[in-house]
């Protein structure tokens, strides 16, 4: 069969019962394991209609005139068990096989487990570079290859470091992320990111706190922002969180001095607020979000200038109940 046909895939079929040692290495076409209705993996349960025609338990319910959409035969779906057992014998590796993952799961379950693996690849973001590896191996990567400062943040989750130009690295101890920070020289001043490195992309979780305090200039700033995750695969944001403003700093051939806090972020309840309990009540939730300032867009700083050097504050709208 031929192995480069777009629709194929080499799979490895399982005996029902675990422990036997027999194995067979095939190639199926994937439409034999998708729903036709929509094209969605099948898993059990799995229903037929009395031609045989397979579909998932999603769709079976959404049959309404109770024919088969491939034959139009009219008929009471039934669960087929030979299926179901074809299905859950079929195990493929994980995608990212090549970055050290050794997982191999039933081929239903492989984009879940892809989404959260963390042997997924994360990316340099220097130009020209291209190099794309595990969270850890990255890490090694930016502190060998590229020489960027490394800190490592303390318990208390607070640190003075001194920011160099280009790419700087804050690392947490026993973790499987790191934040990278960003400083560069724009024609209005110094533009700070903060990003957390993590092969899996979600909301963020963390926020973080930057001063700055310049005895020789008198100059001071802070800013506080919600970190944004990236495997950067896109590159680094397209975002500043702490602007400097031209002349605002006496020197920076040493890098800048810059306090910064990173924290979990912590969303409140207006409506566990309203309850009995005399204690608020801090949540998770991303619906009872307590908003932090938003982060300033390169591109419209570079567009309006350095007035624009301060993050705008936005308030959630006083007639939605459910924020504060």
């Amino acid at each position: 069969m031929d192995g480069s046909s777009s629709n194929k895939r080499t799979v490895e079929a399982l005996p029902e019962v675990e422990r036997s040692t027999k194995r067979l290495n095939v190639s199926i076409g994937v439409e034999t394991l998708d729903c036709p209705i929509c094209f969605e993996p099948l898993r059990p349960p799995i229903f037929q209609c009395s031609i045989g025609h397979c579909i998932c338990s999603s769709c079976r319910g959404k049959q309404t005139n109770k024919k088969c959409h491939l034959c139009s035969v009219k008929t009471s779906f039934k669960r087929c068990f030979g299926m179901e057992h074809v299905v859950q014998s079929v195990i493929v590796p994980c995608y990212n096989a090549e970055y050290g993952c050794t997982e191999k799961v039933t081929y239903y379950q492989k984009e879940e487990h892809e989404k959260a693996c963390q042997n997924a690849p994360c990316f340099c973001p220097e130009s020209g570079c291209g190099f794309a590896g595990p969270i850890q191996v990255l890490l090694d990567h930016f502190t060998s290859e590229h020489k960027c400062p490394l800190t490592v943040l303390p318990d208390s989750a607070t640190t003075s470091l001194r920011l160099q130009l280009g790419l700087n690295v804050l690392q947490c101890t026993e973790t499987s992320y790191f934040f990278l920070l960003s400083m560069a020289l724009e024609p209005f001043g110094h533009a700070i990111s903060v990003v957390c490195v993590q092969p899996n992309v979600i909301e963020p979780t963390f926020s973080c706190t930057m001063d700055y305090n310049c005895m020789t200039t008198g100059y001071c700033e802070s800013t506080s922002c919600h970190i944004r995750s990236s495997s950067l695969s896109d590159g680094l944001p397209t975002e500043y969180d702490l602007i400097i403003p031209k002349g605002k700093i006496s020197d920076d051939r040493q890098g800048i001095m810059l306090t910064t806090t990173i924290h979990q972020t912590l969303r409140l309840s207006r409506s566990r607020l309203r309850g009995k309990d005399a204690t608020p009540a801090l949540e998770t939730d991303d619906e009872d979000n307590v908003p932090l300032p938003l982060s300033v867009n390169r591109s419209h700083l570079q567009r309006n200038g350095p007035k624009y050097n301060r993050p705008h504050w936005f308030f959630p709208d006083e007639d939605d109940d459910d924020d504060i």
